[in-house]
């Protein structure tokens, strides 16, 4: 869907440059929210005469949803201060205390941050604010937090300057309702709609659309060969798997070639026809390798890797999640990196290596301690625990029990929802 992608952020584009209208409502489903948050974190490096204010956490509730706006904002202060104190420039003033008074009203909270901000970054030419939550448990309360910024009776003056960045929820709307009935003009409003059946029915029109190129044609092919994989629909995904190893055969593309190969190897392993994916693997790697493509090599490995743990082909397996962790780490590929050692682990286990799987493991675990990689770290203790139980050795079953206890209880998993140990949160600020 790269053309309403572009679409997408076009539109956005426009908006932040246009100078009448202050605020965007963003009508998205809380998956398709991702589209518009990768545009804006793309952003900054292209505008760096304005000035960005991301806010993508969770609203549980719309406080303490502000408050980590404010937080953020006042980390991102904090940044602006130490570069302004390495160029011998005045810093900024601190963040006025009412923002983080709870017992103010929301939306006063939000106008005071907004003209705080105005007065200090005044040699920004606009300044974007994005109230865009991941998820909108409080509805009330998210409303009630932006009922200025939808100006419903007019544009404050404390709004120029400022373009606010607001989001709906495409399934259940609660704005863009409310803003039909005042029949307000001061407010612009986007539909953002990337799920399943518009993607698959965009990429279809594109396979089909001979005026587009046909590298772009082929691009959707593979993407419409992944859906029907990923729905079940083995005998058109196998198909167009061979469509694509034919053309880039034709077109002696030795990386199209070999993920057209692992594709088929996919639909394979999912068919349970575990010799005839190991083969598809075999093929796959025999023709990237000599590519050195180590993204592409890291996917077959892995693939490859886990067919042969299916087979019980333990020695096998062995060396492919351990070429996999290597490339994994030349690639600076953590999550890739701990998940290739877990099945690296599993692998010299089958092996019985036990020493072996258990270092591999612990080593593992100290990347996940280090990098906060919550669910892998519990996922690796549970191999530890087991595998010190079978070995009879209570006092190492009874400390990684205690590890993991403590890890279940500690803050940063209460607070995960879908953590992703290779991407750090985003936390406002310039993205």
């Amino acid at each position: 869907m790269r053309r309403e992608y572009v679409a997408m952020e076009s539109a956005m584009r426009e908006f932040i440059e246009q100078p009448d209208y202050p605020t965007l409502v963003i009508n998205c489903s809380d998956a398709d929210l991702a589209m518009p948050l990768a545009a804006v974190k793309s952003w900054d490096s292209q505008w760096p005469n304005h000035f960005f204010l991301l806010f993508p956490f969770e609203c549980v509730d719309a406080t303490s949803y502000l408050q980590k706006c404010m937080d953020a904002l006042t980390a991102q202060i904090d940044k602006v201060n130490a570069q302004r104190t390495a160029d011998g420039v005045d810093r900024w003033p601190p963040l006025p205390l009412l923002c983080n008074d709870a017992r103010q009203p929301l939306p006063k909270r939000v106008r005071i941050a907004v003209e705080y901000v105005h007065r200090v970054a005044s040699e920004y030419g606009d300044i974007v604010w994005i109230f865009c939550p991941v998820t909108i448990s409080d509805v009330t309360g998210y409303k009630t937090l932006i009922a200025g910024l939808l100006a419903l009776d007019g544009v404050d003056d404390w709004m120029e300057g400022h373009r606010f960045l607001v989001r709906d929820n495409r399934t259940q709307p609660f704005l863009l309702p409310e803003l039909a009935r005042e029949k307000t003009q001061n407010t612009l409003t986007i539909d953002v709609d990337f799920s399943g059946p518009k993607a698959a029915d965009s990429l279809v029109k594109t396979i089909n659309n001979p005026d587009i190129p046909v590298a772009e044609r082929i691009l959707a092919l593979t993407q419409v060969a992944a859906l029907d994989l990923a729905y079940k629909r083995y005998d058109q995904a196998f198909e167009k798997y061979a469509l694509l190893h034919a053309y880039h055969v034709q077109q002696k593309d030795a990386v199209g070639q070999a993920l057209a190969l692992a594709g088929a190897g996919d639909v394979a392993m999912q068919r349970n026809q575990l010799e005839e994916a190991r083969k598809r693997y075999q093929q796959s790697l025999a023709v990237a390798v000599p590519e050195k493509n180590l993204a592409v090599l890291l996917n077959l490995l892995s693939g490859a890797g886990e067919c042969c743990l299916r087979l019980k082909e333990f020695a096998e397996a062995e060396g492919y999640f351990d070429f996999a962790n290597r490339c994994a780490g030349k690639l600076v590929n953590l999550s890739a990196k701990i998940q290739s050692m877990e099945k690296l682990g599993l692998a010299q286990l089958g092996c019985r290596k036990t020493t072996e799987a258990i270092q591999t493991w612990r080593d593992a675990k100290d990347l996940c301690q280090r990098y906060d990689c919550i669910e892998q770290q519990e996922s690796l203790l549970g191999h530890l625990i087991g595998v010190y139980r079978t070995l009879d050795m209570p006092d190492e079953v009874r400390k990684l029990e205690r590890e993991r206890t403590a890890l279940a209880a500690s803050p940063l998993r209460r607070d995960m929802t879908a953590h992703d140990c290779n991407a750090s949160h985003a936390h406002g600020g310039h993205s």
